[in-house]
């Protein structure tokens, strides 16, 4: 079983290779000092210089790399979630309905996440739930941007037939303009303010657990994007010393006159935890057909949705930029993406670089202009495992567009990885395969869904260790493995068919050794 630990900064690891993503800087061996990187090269050379008493661990199956920073997290979200109703994978409604009534609520509500109704036969609706629970039941989908309500939930919500759709969101109705329990987008907000917020120490308590989670994945870092009281809880823990994991922070936008007040602005904070900018959404999601498009869903009406004002956001960008803040916007369909560019193109440059988050389906004329920018996409590739279907099938010959990866980065942009924990596992072994095979969860389509934008195994790990590094403004400090470096690293267990078929091998691979900050904070 896997092991987390409190140990010295120093330490030597003798492996197979380390991938150091330094040009020039290779060996068989990494031995770091004080929390730093000392020495990259052959073990029996590092060994003679080696200090008494410093460890020594002998993995002679493993790759070293840097570690993995996921650049777009939930994490609080994640936390708590692992200790709700779990409805991801649920094939039918009756199957997400048994896991429901088996639930007990917790503070008065009955709480969950994960439902994808896309492939379900029976639509979602609010009698289902109420014929499983009396107590309000809110359940969050997959993709955060819809929940499912009983009636009790609705009434605490405090929506009926009259209440208005909140611009950029949307109440489900059905054909007599009754709500049938599902809310999307801003909606969804109408929903959550009544669900009761986490006590503080379950929320600390979550996250504590959390990080020991992602330390047995191999990551070391987060660009996490949450409300307030999460960043006052990871603050909690720096102050107690518990935190072990890189936090750069996104709050909402609602959280910018707060942050100007404070005069808080991007890179602020310690080697732990520091505030990137603040987020805003332009769009919703392809799972629940509110991602904004510049066409029609394929065979309907229908584009999606804006969920911001243009002059709004707009007005919130500068602001913000201009008080030292750099903003990450959501943009999932075509047209959001273009209009995030739009906005971002008028935009003073801040201390930390302005961001896209997902650039998930790209209109050919706009691949090339984030890299003109200066602005950096974030991307989950873990997404097009599970979202090939829905891209053919909703986007049609659009899709070319869709996970560009290749035309992304060949066109000069700062490209970054991430999960969108709990949208996708925070497993960043998922996220490489993914963008080395594009293959679906049932191994097709053979030689993956548009291979033209396959990445090679340096290029996908550089998006999940270079490329968060130089966004959080410490590509001298992190992201690659040389002497003066940050001791951020993990020795991952690899097959030998690791060299011939790296996407497949890395997916298999199992965590030998996390360090953080020079420390061991996980060895298995």
């Amino acid at each position: 079983m896997p092991t987390s630990a409190e140990g010295p900064l120093g330490g030597l690891i003798r492996a197979r290779r380390v991938l150091t993503l330094s040009p020039g800087v290779s060996g068989d061996a990494i031995r770091w000092e004080g929390g730093r990187v000392c020495e990259v090269g052959r073990a029996e050379d590092l060994a003679r210089r080696l200090r008494p008493g410093t460890p020594v661990y002998d993995l002679p199956d493993t790759w070293v790399t840097p570690g993995f920073v996921d650049a777009h997290t939930h994490l609080a979200t994640w936390a708590l979630y692992r200790r709700r109703v779990g409805l991801a994978g649920a094939r039918t409604r009756s199957e997400a309905l048994r896991r429901i009534a088996a639930a007990r609520p917790v503070q008065g509500w009955v709480l969950g996440q994960g439902w994808d109704a896309n492939r379900w036969e029976e639509p979602p609706d609010r009698r289902a739930l109420d014929a499983v629970h009396s107590a309000p039941v809110f359940l969050e989908s997959l993709d955060l941007h819809a929940a499912w309500l009983n009636s009790a939930a609705l009434a605490a919500a405090g929506i009926t037939r009259d209440t208005p759709d909140p611009f950029g969101g949307r109440i489900v109705r059905d054909a007599a303009g009754e709500p049938t329990g599902i809310v999307q987008e801003r909606a969804v907000e109408l929903a959550r303010a009544a669900v009761p917020p986490p006590p503080p120490d379950l929320l600390r308590e979550a996250l504590a657990e959390a990080q020991v989670e992602a330390h047995r994945l191999g990551v070391t870092g987060v660009h996490d994007i949450e409300g307030d009281e999460v960043l006052d809880a990871l603050r909690r823990l720096e102050a107690e010393g518990a935190l072990r994991l890189r936090v750069l922070f996104y709050p909402p936008v609602a959280s910018l006159p707060e942050l100007i007040r404070r005069r808080v602005k991007s890179g602020a904070g310690s080697e732990w935890l520091a505030v990137g900018g603040i987020k805003l959404f332009l769009d919703g999601s392809l799972g629940t057909r509110t991602a904004w498009m510049l066409e029609p869903y394929e065979g309907s009406r229908d584009r999606g949705l804006p969920v911001s004002a243009a002059e709004q956001a707009q007005a919130a960008m500068v602001e913000a930029a201009e008080a030292g803040l750099a903003t990450a916007v959501h943009a999932i369909g075509d047209a959001a993406v273009r209009r995030a560019l739009d906005l971002l193109a008028r935009v003073p440059r801040a201390g930390l670089p302005h961001r896209i988050e997902h650039f998930q389906c790209v209109h050919p004329a706009d691949l090339g202009r984030a890299a003109r920018l200066g602005v950096v996409v974030s991307m989950q590739p873990a997404h097009l495992l599970t979202d090939i279907p829905l891209v053919e099938r909703h986007w049609g010959a659009r899709g070319a567009g869709a996970y560009a990866f290749r035309s992304v980065l060949d066109r000069g942009t700062a490209l970054l990885f991430g999960s969108d924990v709990p949208v996708a596992p925070l497993d960043p072994r998922e996220g490489v395969y993914a963008a080395l095979e594009r293959r679906a969860g049932d191994g097709g389509p053979p030689g993956g869904w548009r291979p033209e934008e396959k990445l090679g195994f340096d290029e996908a790990l550089a998006a999940y260790t270079v490329g968060p590094a130089r966004a959080a403004g410490l590509g001298a400090r992190r992201g690659t493995l040389a002497p003066g470096r940050d001791a951020d690293l993990v020795a991952w267990e690899v097959d030998e068919d690791a060299m011939r078929e790296p996407g497949e091998a890395f997916r298999r691979a199992r965590v030998r050794l996390t360090v953080v900050g020079g420390r061991v904070v996980l060895r298995s």
